[in-house]
């Protein structure tokens, strides 16, 4: 029974030390798992610290964002608009567009058309301009000629004159000739009268030799 006290006193002692050395571990361990919780607790503030800024920073960058959203918002809504505004420009644009082609294709068509009677024309005019030379060659020519009949002309008048002037001349003395002529005829008449007078009267019983 001795021995068997002894053993359990020992044992109790043992143990007693174990405990009192693990408590020591125990209680050590503690103040280090205490100093390490006080550090991570500080580090935790400093985090929730942190991530309170973050939060409110990530609060005031969702308002701004929200904000810029929704001016997007209006302004996609005006964009919209304008799109559709836009569009219809776009459309009418379109049907103007297809309007000018067809007149521009017209237009071409009549630019063709009056480039053909451009050169149409064109030959009628260098055919003109060919006659129109002709013309002045025959002009010319015909004025010159004029000029030459002209100077005869004047040649013959001044020959009408000279032959006016000779039969006025001529007429003058066929006048005179003619008044000779009836100086004469009255002359004669009037020997002849005598004649006859004296022939109807009787000289010496006979008629004078010169009576019929």
């Amino acid at each position: 029974m001795s021995l068997i006290g002894r053993s359990v006193n020992l044992a109790l002692a043992l143990l007693v030390c174990v405990s009192v050395a693990g408590t020591a571990g125990a209680t050590l361990f503690y103040q280090e798992s205490v100093e390490e919780l006080d550090a991570e607790n500080s580090q935790l503030r400093q985090e929730n610290e942190q991530l309170r800024q973050d939060l409110q920073q990530t609060r005031t960058d969702l308002q701004e964002t929200r904000q810029r959203l929704q001016d997007l918002n209006e302004s996609l809504q005006t964009t919209r608009s304008d799109v559709g505004q836009v569009s219809e420009n776009l459309e009418e644009t379109e049907k103007q567009l297809d309007s000018t082609e067809e007149e521009l294709t017209s237009t071409r068509q009549d630019l063709r058309d009056a480039q053909q009677r451009v050169e149409n024309l064109q030959g009628e005019v260098n055919s003109l301009e060919s006659r129109n030379s002709e013309l002045r060659s025959e002009v010319n020519s015909l004025e010159s000629t004029n000029r030459d009949l002209r100077e005869e002309r004047d040649e013959l008048q001044a020959d009408v004159d000279d032959l006016n002037d000779e039969v006025s001349q001529l007429e003058s003395e066929v006048s005179s000739l003619e008044s000779q002529l009836e100086r004469r005829d009255d002359r004669i008449q009037e020997l002849q009268r005598q004649r006859d007078q004296a022939c109807a009267a009787i000289i010496n019983g006979t008629k004078p030799t010169f009576c019929p």
